[in-house]
């Protein structure tokens, strides 16, 4: 048994592949695999394993920082939008109380016939009616 059919049995798909082709599975013709997929494994770890160390390194390092790279871009809009939506609140709440200065002025002055309307109003603003 070949060093890659060993490898190939280690892996978590063998169990399906080994199941489909039975015997056949590492069947050689004139040094190619016969089932195609076992194949088209074997060319990809072949050519990985020609690669030097260093190389290996490097490729595992550039998937990575494109990786992290994309996730970064993630993480920029979504503190964006987290900004955005704070903002929005700070506005909303300075409207609040804006109105409710304007309400209690207006209270004090007397220009409200019913004082109950106008402490509605305030809870109302305040988020504290039913």
């Amino acid at each position: 048994m070949s060093e890659f059919e060993k490898w190939f049995e280690d892996q978590d798909f063998y169990t399906n592949m080994r199941f489909i082709h039975g015997d056949k599975l590492f069947d050689k013709d004139g040094g190619v695999y016969r089932v195609l997929p076992v194949q088209m494994v074997y060319q990809g770890w072949s050519s990985q394993r020609q690669r030097s160390k260093g190389e290996f390194i490097s490729i595992t390092q550039e998937w990575h920082s494109k990786g992290w790279n994309a996730r970064q871009g993630e993480i920029d809009d979504l503190r964006q939008q987290l900004n955005n939506m704070e903002q929005c609140y700070i506005g909303k709440k300075k409207q609040v109380e804006d109105a409710l200065h304007i309400l209690d002025e207006l209270y004090r002055k007397g220009l409200f016939a019913k004082p109950k309307a106008v402490s509605e109003a305030i809870k109302v603003l305040r988020g504290e009616h039913e």
